[in-house]
């Protein structure tokens, strides 16, 4: 007799499937996903989900990986091509909103929504996600410094207090849209956001 052979379905695609699973780990968060969910979406069995992905908290990384490649604000590509750092921070904002308030997509940033519940205490996917975080931020860093460099912000500009500022001003915003606000009002916010840059008094006079 023949055993079949266990694996991925005739016909099945990665990279469709990626997209499914992330939009349930956006919608529902890590932990309120369950294999039975994503097996359903993608439809195939378990030992296909596991054979394809392994198990759950390695799917949502590549799920993450996804997330960051297809649906994510480029801010590598919007600090390159921003002429100043003030210019590079309004950009993000404006890109982020636009995506965080999407009527066909699940509302805020999967990097936050995805493990606010309980994720945090599975290391593997906490750990990941902490990491991308990280580098988000060092990125917006970088473009600061870069800022200092190119003479459009002041030498002794408190770089890292403006990256805590409006990290927190991004953050913030995928709250409010998760709570329903509309592009108009994220875009209110951000305006005040853009003003409150004087406070830091980095621009050269």
């Amino acid at each position: 007799m023949t055993q079949t052979k266990r694996g991925r379905p005739k016909g099945f695609d990665q990279q469709e499937a990626l997209a499914k699973a992330m939009l349930l780990f956006w919608e529902n968060g890590y932990v309120a996903t369950s294999i039975s969910d994503l097996t359903k979406s993608l439809g195939i069995t378990a030992p296909s989900l596991y054979c394809a992905f392994g198990d759950k908290a390695a799917l949502f990384n590549q799920c993450i990986d996804y997330y960051l490649t297809h649906e994510a604000c480029p801010i590598l590509a919007i600090m390159k091509q921003a002429k100043t750092a003030k210019v590079a921070i309004e950009l993000l904002m404006y890109d982020t909103a636009k995506r965080l308030a999407q009527p066909d997509k699940p509302a805020g940033c999967m990097l936050i929504t995805a493990t606010m519940n309980g994720a945090k205490q599975i290391e593997e996917v906490s750990q990941n996600v902490h990491e991308k975080r990280q580098n988000y931020q060092e990125i917006l860093l970088k473009r600061l410094e870069q800022g200092i460099e190119e003479g459009d912000i002041a030498p002794n500009a408190p770089i890292h207090a403006i990256t805590d500022f409006y990290i927190t001003v991004i953050n913030g915003l995928t709250i409010q849209a998760c709570d329903g606000a509309d592009i108009d009002k994220l875009n209110q916010v951000i305006l005040n956001a853009i003003k409150a840059w004087s406070i830091f008094d980095v621009d050269i006079n």
